[in-house]
């Protein structure tokens, strides 16, 4: 056993002995080994709980590695597929330059509505005048 466990069985049984003073010595034995057999397997369960706690602890830890990497790697491929497009674009770019078909595409990218304004004339009569409301307080 190591020495924190050792210590651990001696603060175990010095809480747990002063207890047994009213007894023969045939049954303090009995109550000392019972008492050391039960501190024994505590300080096995804490050490396994123990154990277990860092486990699941660095699993932890490990699943926020592995969630962090895919993070990462998502973004490098986005940022990929971005330098990607970008890089088509301007071979596009590069191959239309200067032709036609280019100009037509600027053209065909911003449609153009006419607008259609009525004519007006100085002959139309001007409509007749609201009649006011009158407001009656009751």
């Amino acid at each position: 056993m190591s020495k924190a466990d050792k210590s651990l069985m001696e603060q175990l049984a010095l809480s747990i002995l002063p207890k047994l003073s009213g007894l023969n010595d045939k049954n303090a034995k009995k109550m000392v080994n019972t008492a050391d057999k039960a501190i024994e397997t505590i300080v096995k369960k804490f050490q396994k709980l123990k154990d277990q706690q860092v486990k699941a602890l660095a699993e932890l830890k490990e699943k926020e590695a592995k969630r962090a990497k895919k993070q990462l790697e998502k973004e490098a491929k986005k940022k990929d597929k971005l330098a990607k497009k970008a890089a088509k674009d301007k071979q596009i770019a590069l191959l239309t330059k200067g032709t036609k078909v280019a100009n037509s595409d600027v053209a065909s990218s911003a449609p153009v509505s006419p607008k259609k304004s009525p004519a007006k004339s100085k002959t139309t009569a001007a409509s007749p005048a609201r009649k006011k409301r009158t407001v009656v307080a009751k």
